[in-house]
């Protein structure tokens, strides 16, 4: 009987030890990737997955559009956080705070697309990928990158 006691407080402990290690343990690497989610969230971008900048490619140009730091939505109402991608031809950036009109050199893409394939006619292309919010209100110099490529 007295050895039943001693193993059952004996199992009790190590239990206990066990579970507050866990705990300890899943509580430092929710932490970590919280915060890895949040450094995530300081370093806001827009880049080209495709095609690489000097890249030499051929009419229609598949272009793939990517983003670290910002969430993709439709054009709509304006959310902290949030916006969509426009394609600016022969341009570096669009000014920050600035409306960006649709024409044949800004082209918009308000329903959340992060590919296209655009038709160029031959010759050399500065490519600007530049992230504005729900109303087209352009991020800036920050939140563009420009490529150059050659169209064949």
């Amino acid at each position: 009987m007295y050895l039943m006691r001693f193993l059952n407080k004996k199992i009790l402990y190590s239990l206990t030890i066990l579970i507050c290690l866990f705990s300890c343990n899943s509580k430092q690497s929710t932490d970590s990737s919280q915060e890895e989610s949040t450094e995530n969230l300081k370093t806001q971008r827009v880049f080209f997955k495709w095609p690489r900048d000097g890249s030499t490619v051929s009419s229609p140009v598949y272009i793939d559009m990517g983003l670290e730091g910002m969430l993709i939505e439709p054009a709509g109402p304006v959310k902290e956080g949030y916006g969509h991608h426009h394609i600016l031809i022969n341009q570096t950036h669009w000014p920050k705070g600035s409306v960006i009109p649709t024409s044949d050199s800004t082209l918009h893409y308000g329903k959340g697309q992060t590919d296209v394939s655009l038709d160029l006619l031959p010759g050399e292309y500065v490519l600007t990928l530049q992230f504005a919010d729900g109303v087209h209100t352009s991020f800036g110099k920050e939140m563009a990158n420009s490529i150059t490529v050659i169209v064949e």
